[in-house]
């Protein structure tokens, strides 16, 4: 496998403390050393902007949203799709919630954004904006819990990567010591015998509770 290097290019880290709106001039300059930022830097394949979200400035209404239409504008990048970002999970029907959500071209990259964050254990916020993972040349996927009728099956090439952390799916790693043993998953061999437990619920009511008056 090739492995690509990657070179950062920062173009101006700004940062102030909370004291209301930003003068128009302020913001003018800001707005201006980003974007000659941007078009100084060599060919580039992504923009990250670390933006709080709660930007005030006089004379522009959406001052963070100005920005980004800036930079879309000078790397080029393409809306090909707006939804509101309703769509039904392929796996259980269930029904999920993205907000606001479009489909982005920038070069040979597709991006799909959403305002609101959604699970992404199968192919359905993909395929519900016509982008199918089949059709792409490297898929990458932050979940241990796909079916791998979604991404593994059909894959000429699968890697699963297991980082190291609190959070790995691997639970023989994270160094358990107080708990009852033998214990599946972090011994093998456990014997298993299923049971059922029947619940039902009485047909005699419930004995009424004493309330204590001081």
């Amino acid at each position: 496998m090739r492995v690509r290097k990657w070179s950062w290019y920062p173009p101006t880290p700004r940062a102030i403390t909370s004291a209301g709106t930003l003068a128009a001039g302020d913001f003018a300059r800001i707005a201006r050393e980003l974007l000659d930022a941007v078009r100084a830097a060599p060919p580039v394949d992504a923009a990250y902007l670390s933006l709080h979200g709660d930007m005030s400035a006089e004379g522009e209404g959406d001052p963070e949203g100005f920005l980004l239409q800036e930079v879309r504008r000078v790397l080029e990048v393409r809306v090909r799709m707006l939804s509101d970002g309703e769509l039904r999970n392929e796996s259980h029907g269930a029904d999920s919630h993205a907000g606001d959500t479009a489909v982005l071209q920038a070069g040979g990259y597709t991006i799909v954004t959403t305002s609101h964050a959604v699970s992404l254990f199968d192919r359905s916020l993909f395929l519900s904006h016509g982008q199918d993972p089949r059709h792409f040349d490297l898929v990458v996927v932050k979940s241990p819990h796909c079916q791998p009728r979604f991404y593994k099956e059909g894959a000429a090439l699968y890697l699963n990567v297991d980082a190291p952390g609190s959070t790995s799916a691997n639970l023989q790693s994270l160094g358990h010591t107080v708990c009852a043993r033998p214990l599946f998953p972090l011994d093998e061999d456990v014997p298993f015998t299923p049971t059922a437990q029947v619940f039902r619920r009485s047909s005699e009511p419930a004995p009424a509770k004493r309330r204590a008056i001081e």
